[in-house]
């Protein structure tokens, strides 16, 4: 690829990446998180693809041969999903209210860990660590104002106030901990100056602070699993090598005693267990359940709302009462095979199996500690680690498949190479008139990008377009424009749940009547307006009894549904 396009790709990765993370529209949308995530993820993607679209090499299909067969099963395989798991289309491919992670977010993720394969060198995985500590300055400093209750948003939230820019506090305390676990990367450089060193220890001491205060446990294990692993690569290439395989047990015992801790067994059980986590356990046996139940498409993409009541245990149900629910798996495994089937599972599965083997191959032919990747690595392996008990917020998934393409791809574009320690890298301030005729991008590249744009803008805005102007009908308080939004395309459940609900509030019950009935044909597994229904004086009897009963059909453990 030409110097001026692969500069191009890597800077089009790293600010898609940052911008998915900072992004929120709280004054112009109603869904202030997640819709602009997803529509900044798709205009970066397709972007990046129409760039790799018009410089194709064929040589491409031999070097990244596996990678790009598997990338392809995948998209095929949400393909199959989005026709055959019966679910509603629209909801499948935008993704359900409050997480967006349908058929778009995953293709898109896809095309950004592509670019991020092919793109990949010492400047790509430089930027995205400088990336990732520029996003967590930007988070800490918000969280900061957050914790002393001088944020100039008003967010909904029922637990900590420090929700930084992810909207909720566990995501904020992961997000801060990776930044901190590349922070801590480039603390322990030899190289690094004196001044600097000081920064990154003021930064450390910043983000602990921060994680703190979320008052969740998730950033400090992601802090302290990535911050072991850095320490553990600088030791290997250290004198104090002969450490390395000590430690790595030493660690790995730590580990276990933490899991075990957070499941209320062993000596740390009353410091990391949390109600919380006997909760994730309901979650996690009804995705289970969906799973078995449908091996092969799952219940559909971004469906999970839509099945847990069904799948639920009485226990589950009773535990916190039956209007607890969840949209999510909380364990990205699960989400995968509950929404997608153990097909979809496998291939995500062997994406990861790969990007184990290229860090694999990393850290044995490497005779130094370079920040950026170690940094990078450690990051990886964290967020794969909070993956686990966490589900797939577009903010930090994000940086999870751009660094996962970007450590495969270094592994890959460098070997039988010397490649010059990532940190040391300089570029020239004078150039010749050849150099600087390569550092500019050609026409036909950027037509390519602008129509892959236009794509991108199609598949990812209608989402945020349908939230902005929900968000202002609802302030208009004109019932004639609240209606209309609730018929706009791309519809969506929760959107007309809450309209009807907000007529319900204005003693319009004609107008909710009319939307409940009409939501209720189209999405016949959304137990919200049914509920709604069945309490609407203005429904007949006969419409009551059939809410009721579809009701009981969606929670059959409900003990209050008779």
């Amino acid at each position: 690829m030409p110097i001026a396009e692969k500069s191009t790709l890597v800077r089009i990765l790293t600010w898609t990446a940052l911008f998915a993370t900072l992004i929120v529209t709280p004054w112009f949308s109603y869904d202030p998180i997640n819709v602009p995530k997803l529509a900044v993820i798709a205009l970066g993607a397709f972007l990046g693809a129409g760039l790799l679209a018009s410089n194709f090499r064929h040589e491409w299909l031999v070097t990244y041969r596996s990678q790009l067969i598997v990338c392809a099963l995948f998209i095929l395989d949400l393909i199959f999903v989005l026709v055959f798991s019966g679910n509603n289309f629209y909801q499948e491919f935008f993704g359900t209210f409050g997480r967006a992670t349908g058929f778009v977010a995953y293709s898109s993720l896809t095309l950004l860990f592509v670019g991020s394969l092919i793109a990949s060198g010492a400047e790509l995985l430089q930027r995205l660590s400088i990336g990732v500590l520029i996003g967590g300055s930007l988070s800490i400093i918000y969280g900061v104002f957050q914790s002393v209750k001088f944020d100039p948003i008003n967010w909904l939230n029922p637990y900590s106030p420090v929700v930084g820019f992810v909207g909720n506090p566990n995501f904020q305390s992961s997000f801060v901990g990776f930044s901190g676990v590349i922070a801590f990367a480039y603390l322990i450089q030899r190289t690094q100056k004196g001044l600097l060193r000081i920064g990154l220890l003021v930064y450390l001491v910043l983000a602990a602070y921060v994680i703190n205060a979320t008052d969740s446990q998730q950033g400090f294990l992601v802090l302290a699993g990535g911050v072991g692993i850095v320490f553990l690569i600088w030791v290997k290439s250290s004198k104090f090598a002969m450490l390395a395989i000590p430690l790595t047990f030493a660690s790995a015992f730590g580990v276990f005693l933490a899991t075990l801790g957070m499941l209320n067994k062993g000596p740390i059980a009353s410091i990391l267990y949390k109600p919380s986590v006997t909760y994730r356990g309901d979650y996690w046996r009804a995705g289970w359940k969906m799973t078995l139940e449908h091996p092969f498409s799952g219940v559909g993409l971004d469906s999970y709302g839509d099945w847990y009541r069904r799948t639920r245990t009485l226990e589950a149900t009773l535990r916190r009462g039956p209007e607890i629910t969840s949209n999510a798996a909380h364990n990205i495994l699960l989400d995968f095979s509950s929404n997608g089937g153990f097909p979809l599972l496998f291939i995500y599965l062997v994406l990861t199996a790969m990007v184990i083997r290229s860090i694999t191959r990393l850290l044995r032919r490497s005779t130094g500690f370079d920040a950026p990747l170690a940094g990078l690595i450690a990051m990886w392996i964290a967020y794969q680690a909070q993956s686990i008990i966490s589900l797939n917020q577009l903010g930090l998934a994000v940086w999870g498949w751009t660094i996962s393409g970007a450590l495969i791809g270094f592994e890959i574009n460098t070997r039988n190479k010397v490649e010059q320690p990532i940190q040391n890298l300089q570029k020239k301030k004078q150039r010749n008139a050849s150099q600087i005729a390569a550092s500019k991008v050609q026409p036909k590249t950027l037509v390519s990008m602008f129509g892959f744009l236009i794509i991108g803008a199609l598949v990812g805005l209608p989402p945020l377009v349908a939230s902005t102007k929900f968000l202002s009908a609802l302030k208009s308080q004109d019932a004639v424009k609240v209606e209309k939004v609730a018929y706009m395309w791309p519809q969506e459940p929760a959107r007309m749940g809450q309209i009807a609900g907000a007529f319900a509030n204005a003693k319009l019950g004609a107008n909710e009547l009319k939307v409940l009935l009409d939501g209720t044909k189209k999405f016949p597994d959304d137990f919200l307006m049914w509920n709604l229904l069945s309490q609407l004086p203005e429904a007949t009897p006969e419409q009551k009894a059939e809410a009721k009963a579809q009701m009981k059909r969606l929670d059959p453990h409900n003990p209050d549904l008779k």
